[in-house]
């Protein structure tokens, strides 16, 4: 049995999927296992796929599925997996040769960790490196800023999102405790899964960036409102859920709507939908007042 299993949902991917499976040909640590899940292609991915599964035979497993979305991708190659640990690879990003290696050192000396994740580069359509690391990024542009990235992370995880998918790895028998992606939600699945995790299991954190995050011209902007609606989802899931965050986190409740709010009304005023940006102005203000 491969000690890790590498879950990549692919979709359309003939621009860039050679170039991801190359990044874990190239990692230091050698026990793994690749499954692809691909999610109905129409373009070259099928054949590229089937070209690495000749030249790297069982440590590569294709899996096709009808075209279902990215968390049901992710779900079928947890399913299917062998491994102790699980990691997750989108079809476009990239790892550094030693992000298994540091990574599965952490979670075999700490048995109760369930999760483990690092910092990562982020890189254009080309791959091109950008000025920010992700979490440098994420903590630049968020009033809450948090402190505390390893142990246990959960109310710092509620107020602000700091882990990049692409970097984790987690235990997988977590999945059997917390359940799998939830597929209702299309942009923050993996939020919503790594508050599940973090409720129950420590957290781990390498400050080094082990990995390279495709950010494709336009995505951000296409995909920033589902993101955001999601998120407010997600919010109050918990706040229902742990009704205690209520008093253990008012201040900074008020802050991250106000700041989830703030982000949509960016949005609207760049889409020139000005009656949209009255409304979200008007919820900003409530939210830090009520």
């Amino acid at each position: 049995m491969p000690k890790i299993s590498i879950i990549i949902p692919v979709y359309n991917a003939e621009k860039f999927i050679s170039e991801t499976i190359e990044s874990v040909i190239a990692q230091t640590y050698q026990d793994w296992e690749i499954i692809a899940v691909d999610d109905g292609s129409t373009d070259k991915t099928p054949e590229i796929l089937k070209e690495y599964e000749k030249k790297l035979s069982k440590k590569l497993r294709v899996i096709t599925q009808k075209n279902s979305g990215v968390s049901i991708a992710r779900n079928t190659g947890i399913a299917a997996a062998k491994g102790e640990y699980i990691a997750f690879l989108d079809h476009d990003d990239l790892w550094m040769p030693e992000k298994l290696e540091k990574q599965i050192k952490l979670l075999d000396s700490n048995k109760e960790l369930g999760l483990v994740y690092s910092d990562s580069y982020m890189i254009d359509e080309s791959g091109n490196l950008k000025k920010d690391t992700f979490i440098n990024s994420i903590m630049s542009k968020n009033i809450l800023q948090s402190k505390v990235f390893r142990g246990n992370i959960f109310n710092e995880l509620f107020c602000v999102d700091f882990i990049p998918l692409l970097t984790t790895i987690v235990r997988k028998d977590v999945f059997d405790k917390v359940g799998m992606f939830n597929p209702k939600y299309k942009i923050s699945e993996d939020y919503d899964l790594f508050l599940k995790i973090a409720r129950i299991y420590p957290a781990d954190f390498i400050k080094q960036p082990l990995a390279k995050y495709r950010i494709h011209s336009g995505g951000a902007s296409k995909n920033l409102e589902t993101r955001i609606k999601e998120d407010f989802q997600i919010m109050e899931y918990w706040l229902i859920k742990k009704p205690e965050l209520k008093k253990e986190l008012q201040y900074k409740i008020k802050l991250k709507k106000a700041s989830l709010y703030g982000s949509l009304m960016r949005y609207h005023l760049s889409k020139l939908e000005f009656k949209k940006v009255v409304v979200e102005t008007k919820d900003i203000i409530k939210g830090l007042l009520f």
